[in-house]
């Protein structure tokens, strides 16, 4: 990554891409990395168009979906190759989408992709999506969730970590039954997502990928949820909120929504409340995100060029993967329950409010000058006590 983006997972189809209007509505949300995977030709075509918008954008052409359910490791120089001529007058083209989740039994044909386009594509990244925590072994390919991340990072070699997990459930109107004709990938997936309660190892998950990103010294991006489907709940403005600050107090480098338009009707996901319908009305997660965005977008771009140096929760530890909060440089405590503080090499702290219900306040304990960030700039504070939304945070510097 060589900047701080937010982006989304499925986009607008195929016959609205390319329309002006569709591409002004993205870039209007805040939105600055878009995903195409249409036919090589549509997407030249909304590349095109990204450009007008000062948008940047990521591919997924067909043939590379090709090569990977094909894993013809003989053909990948060749097809890559011509993959990389064909676009090769787009210089707001980031990078190439390879695929979604994969197994591990994937990964040498993934290897052999991500090398290719190494060679012929040095100044751009491949995009490689990973299961969350809660994949059943038979979904990873692997006994557990950590062999899984090391072993992608070591015979993959991605361009960095992306990642799933959808934390809020408990939707109302569902339908929890697992159609026999769908393929073993699809019932698996529907599987894992049978529960009614929040699930449990958000912080576990996002504790791994920190700790595996660090350790092999890459960047990592977490997808989080946005579209109420299937068991997954509508969610409100706290909570995707919580989700977009979870992911920077930890670390990510890449913000993106699951999803910003809504997928075609499925009868067992029951889509809605996407940011965006299927023919590109405006839903109200759209002007949610539109505001989200705006307050993160400064906070995530100072801290691209930061690494995390520890995550810390305030108030209840219980959940695996979260560690207390004492003290860190300049701060000797802070008062306050359930909080999570990011700090970072430069000495600064997000402070963020684990509470994505109802407002919490945190008073610093510190002998120095506390400085917070506002509208992109850090000024003084006018006082220790800093009371946060639900799910909201805070960038701040002790000097």
């Amino acid at each position: 990554m060589n900047q701080f983006d937010i982006t989304y997972f499925h986009g607008p189809f195929r016959e609205f891409i390319t329309r002006p209007e569709v591409i002004a509505d993205i870039a209007a949300s805040g939105i600055t990395l878009v995903p195409l995977g249409s036919d090589t030709e549509t997407n030249k075509t909304a590349l095109r168009l990204l450009r007008r918008y000062g948008l940047r954008g990521e591919v997924h052409d067909p043939r590379i979906g090709k090569l990977y359910h094909d894993e013809d490791i003989a053909a990948v120089d060749t097809v890559v190759r011509e993959i990389v001529e064909d676009y090769a007058e787009f210089e707001n083209l980031i990078g190439w989408d390879i695929t979604d989740e994969p197994n591990a039994a994937k990964f040498p044909i993934l290897a052999a992709i991500v090398n290719a386009f190494r060679r012929y594509s040095p100044d751009k990244e491949t995009v490689i999506n990973l299961f969350p925590n809660y994949a059943s072994p038979e979904q990873l390919g692997n006994p557990d969730y950590i062999t899984h991340l090391e072993e992608f990072v070591n015979v993959v070699r991605p361009h960095f970590i992306s990642y799933d997990h959808y934390h809020f459930l408990g939707r109302e109107k569902r339908n929890a039954v697992i159609d026999s004709t769908v393929d073993e990938r699809e019932r698996l997936i529907r599987l894992s997502a049978e529960t009614t309660v929040n699930r449990g190892g958000f912080f576990e998950n996002i504790e791994d990928i920190r700790n595996v990103s660090l350790k092999y010294d890459l960047d990592a991006m977490l997808i989080v949820l946005l579209t109420e489907h299937g068991p997954y709940r509508n969610l409100t403005y706290g909570e995707l909120l919580w989700e977009v600050n979870m992911s920077l107090v930890y670390g990510m480098k890449r913000v993106s929504y699951f999803t910003y338009w809504e997928p075609s009707y499925d009868e067992h996901w029951q889509w809605t409340n996407a940011m965006c319908d299927t023919v590109g009305n405006k839903m109200q997660h759209y002007y949610d995100v539109q505001s989200i965005n705006k307050v993160i977008k400064p906070v995530g771009e100072y801290l691209f060029g930061r690494t995390s140096t520890g995550v810390y929760h305030i108030g209840d530890t219980a959940e695996k993967g979260t560690t207390a909060f004492t003290s860190c440089g300049k701060v000797q405590g802070i008062d306050g329950d359930c909080g999570v503080i990011g700090v970072f090499d430069d000495g600064s702290m997000y402070l963020v409010n684990r509470d994505f219900l109802a407002p919490r306040t945190f008073v610093i304990r510190t002998d120095a000058a506390l400085t917070v960030m506002k509208d992109g700039v850090f000024v003084d504070a006018e006082t220790n006590e800093i009371t946060l939304a639900a799910g909201e945070g805070v960038l701040i510097k002790a000097e």
